[in-house]
């Protein structure tokens, strides 16, 4: 288990599925986990739940439909936790739609939330760890993000695609101020949003492993990416998907 004693991470979007489990593994490590949903009740609801599973968690309220609240949640976060030592970038959602039926409106909100959301968010966290000369920002992509949205629409996998360019691009600025950036692209994963798949569907797929993956398997990359083990790493896109991508 890596070490991250002492650090403060915010994962925004831990509530539930890829996120909790994000946030939980990060708090068995040692840290300080900031727990982000749309309602604060349902945040703190997860931060009881957390209780004695590491330092004491701290909720923040913010909903992505308006991007701005990323910088907003993530100065709520810092102030309360002291510092920010990383930033988990793991909001988002969508639901697939047929490109004939893709209004502007369901566009812009798809890229609201998983988009520029994100980029609020990072940029803020760019500040604060400029000035403690240090930190690692995570942004958890998917696999739609390299090719075409076969489950989830155009509108999310560009969202998502615009999630590693951005990965990328701060990379390559933040790295002089000690700074690491990097993202974890999923593939099909046990949540609630997989939960409708038959087990005949899930084999279709035609996951070389044969399975979905568990959202601890995408949280112990992102604990990697957050950690000492991966100083030298930045500006990466790991794939966590069973072989489905290859």
């Amino acid at each position: 288990m890596q070490d991250l004693a002492g650090k403060a991470i915010l994962v925004t979007g831990s509530t539930r599925g890829i996120g909790r489990a994000i946030a939980e593994s990060l708090a068995a490590a040692g840290a300080v986990v900031g727990i982000h949903g749309r309602q604060l009740e349902k945040a703190a609801t997860v931060c009881r739940e957390m209780a004695g599973h590491g330092p004491a968690p701290v909720a923040v309220a913010g909903d992505f439909s308006d991007p701005g609240q990323g910088a907003a949640v993530v100065r709520a976060f810092a102030e309360a936790a002291g510092r920010l030592d990383g930033l988990v970038n793991n909001a988002g959602g969508g639901k697939a739609v047929a490109f004939r039926g893709m209004s502007l409106d369901r566009w812009r909100q798809t890229f609201s939330v998983d988009l520029d959301a994100a980029m609020c968010a990072s940029r803020e966290a760019y500040v604060l760890m400029r000035g403690q000369n240090g930190g690692g920002i995570v942004n958890v992509a998917s696999i739609a993000a390299h090719g075409p949205g076969k489950w989830m629409g155009a509108d999310y996998a560009a969202a998502k695609a615009g999630l590693v360019s951005l990965t990328k691009s701060l990379a390559f600025e933040a790295a002089k101020f000690r700074i690491r950036v990097n993202a974890v692209s999923p593939g099909m994963v046990e949540t609630d949003m997989t939960s409708v798949l038959t087990e005949q569907q899930k084999q279709n797929l035609g996951i070389p492993m044969g399975r979905l993956a568990s959202p601890r398997e995408v949280a112990g990359v992102v604990m990697f990416l957050l950690s000492e083990e991966s100083a030298y790493i930045t500006g990466e896109v790991l794939h966590v998907d069973g072989g489905l991508w290859m």
